[in-house]
C-alpha cells in the first residue's frame, strides 16, 4: 500500500526537518567529535539496511510559534529483518487539536493499511514471485549524498570549539553542543533559514488547518541544541535536537518557530512484529496497484487558486479523470482550464492521458506523460480516504526510493470526487 500524498509529504517534512536539526548540531561538534558521530551516523543507517536482524525506531518532532503547537508527529516504526516485516503507527496533531492516527504493517505476502480518515483496513497480496524492496535504506547510499555531505562538510566552518564529546562507562559516548545567534555562520544562517521557510511553506500548503505563519523577513537562527548517545557498538541510540527559528511575518511580527525532535533507536534483536488480527474487522481487500481498486473510477477536479490584491482568487481547474482499472493497470486522462486573463501568468497547461502501472513497476512507481511542449515527464498516483486522489506530476526520480518534485508555482496536488446529483 502507498502512501497517500499526504503522507509523503509529511514524511519529507520530517526528514527535512531532521536533515536541519542534524546539520546545525554537526555545526557544533566539528572536528573528532564531528567525524565520529558522522561515522556513527553511517554506521547506524547501515546496520539498519543490513546488519541488525530486528530493531524499533521512535521519532517525535513538535513545531511550535511562539509557544503554540502548530504541528505535532510521532511515530513508532518496527523491523525485522528475519520476517521482512514492518509494522507503522503514526500520531499527527495540528493546531487546532484534531488529531489523526494511521497504521500499517507489511510483510513479503501483504500490506495492511488503515488511515485516520475512515474505520476501515486495506489488505493487499502480493503475487509469490514479485519482488518486494528493502525495508530500510542508508541515506548515505542514495544518489548525490556524497556531494551533500561535501557541501555540509564545507557548510559547517571553524567551530571546533564547541564540541562536547564524552566517553561513558560502558564503553559508548556522548556527543553534545549547542549555539546561539551570534555563533552561527552567516552561510550556514542563510542555507538553513531558507530550507525552514521552505519546509514551513509546503507543510502549510498540505496540511491546512495547521495555521503556518507566513515568515517573510529578517530570518535567522537564534538557538540550536543537541545531543546524541552511541553505544558500545558504534550505533546511535539517541538523538534530540532543539531549533528556534526568529522572524517576522508581513505585518512586521515577530515569531519565535521552535523545532524539536527526538530519535530513538531501541529493542535491538528483540523487536516483535504480529499480523493484525481482522477477524470482524472492516476490511476491504485491494489489489497489487498502488492501493487502487474499481471504486476509483470516476472524475475529480480542485481549483486553481491564486492570491491577488490581499485575496485568494479562483483562475481555472484541474480535472482528473480514472477511465478504467483492472488488475495491473490504472488508465486515466488530465487536463486544465485557465480563466481569460490569466493564461500568461499560469503559463503552460497540462493536457495528457497516461497508464498507470504500479505493479510492474519499483517501490516509487511512476507513470510518463507528455508535457504541452512534447516532452515527457514522470507523475506518480495515490488514493486517499473519502473520494479523494493524490497526483504529483514532473517529478525527477533520484533513485529507487526518493525523487524531487517540481510542481508547478499554483499547483495541488488534492483532488476531490465529483459526483452527480
Amino acid at each position: 500500500m502507498k502512501l497517500s500524498k499526504k503522507g509523503i509529504t509529511a514524511l519529507s517534512f520530517t526528514l527535512g526537518a531532521c536533515l536541519f536539526v542534524s546539520t546545525a548540531f554537526a555545526d557544533t561538534l566539528l572536528g573528532s567529535g564531528y567525524d565520529q558521530l558522522k561515522g556513527s551516523a553511517k554506521n547506524t543507517a547501515s546496520q539498519m539496511e543490513k546488519g541488525l536482524d530486528s530493531y524499533t525506531i521512535e521519532a517525535l518532532y513538535a513545531l511550535k510559534d511562539n509557544g503554540q503547537t502548530l504541528y505535532e508527529e510521532s511515530n513508532t516504526n518496527k523491523f525485522d529483518a528475519q520476517k521482512q516485516a514492518s509494522e507503522n503507527t503514526s500520531v499527527t496533531q495540528v493546531s487546532s487539536g484534531n488529531t489523526t492516527t494511521n497504521y500499517s504493517y507489511t510483510d513479503q505476502k501483504h500490506s495492511i493499511w488503515k488511515n485516520g480518515t475512515d474505520d476501515k483496513y486495506y489488505v493487499t497480496e502480493f503475487p509469490e514471485d514479485e519482488v518486494r524492496g528493502k525495508m530500510f535504506a542508508s541515506p548515505f547510499n542514495a544518489k548525490g549524498a556524497p556531494e551533500i555531505e561535501k557541501i555540509v562538510d564545507a557548510l559547517v566552518g571553524n567551530l571546533k570549539d564547541y564540541v562536547q564529546a564524552e566517553e561513558r562507562a560502558d564503553g559508548g559516548r556522548v556527543y553534545s553542543g549547542s549555539l546561539s545567534e551570534a555563533q552561527v555562520p552567516a552561510v550556514v544562517n542563510a542555507v538553513s533559514s531558507f530550507g525552514i521557510k521552505q519546509m514551513i511553506n509546503e507543510q502549510g500548503r498540505m496540511q491546512r488547518d495547521a495555521k503556518m505563519p507566513e515568515i517573510e523577513s529578517d530570518i535567522f537562527v537564534k538557538k540550536v541544541v543537541g545531543t546524541a548517545a552511541e553505544n558500545k557498538s558504534g550505533l546511535l541510540e539517541n538523538v534530540t535536537g532543539e531549533v528556534i527559528l526568529s522572524g517576522k511575518d508581513k505585518n512586521g511580527t515577530q515569531h519565535d518557530l521552535t523545532l524539536n525532535i527526538v530519535l530513538k533507536l531501541s529493542n535491538i534483536g528483540n523487536t516483535k512484529i504480529t499480523m493484525p488480527d481482522l477477524t470482524g474487522a472492516n476490511v476491504e481487500n485491494v489489489t497489487d496497484s498502488g492501493g487502487f481498486s474499481s471504486k476509483f473510477v470516476g472524475k475529480y477536479k480542485n481549483n486553481i487558486i491564486t492570491e491577488k490584491d490581499g485575496k485568494f482568487i479562483k483562475i481555472g481547474e484541474r480535472n482528473l479523470e480514472i477511465t478504467s482499472m483492472d488488475k495491473d493497470k490504472v488508465t486515466g486522462k488530465y487536463h486544465e482550464t485557465v480563466k481569460p486573463g490569466f493564461e500568461a501568468e499560469y503559463g503552460d497547461k497540462y493536457n495528457f492521458t497516461f497508464e498507470y502501472n504500479p505493479k510492474r513497476s519499483n517501490s516509487m512507481s511512476t507513470f510518463t506523460y507528455t508535457n504541452s511542449k512534447g516532452e515527457q515527464e514522470n507523475g506518480q498516483l495515490y488514493p486517499g480516504g473519502s473520494g479523494k486522489i493524490y497526483l504529483e506530476l514532473n517529478i525527477k526520480m533520484i533513485d529507487s526510493n526518493s525523487y524531487q518534485s517540481n510542481n508547478q508555482q499554483y499547483y495541488d496536488g488534492e483532488f476531490s470526487r465529483v459526483f452527480e446529483d
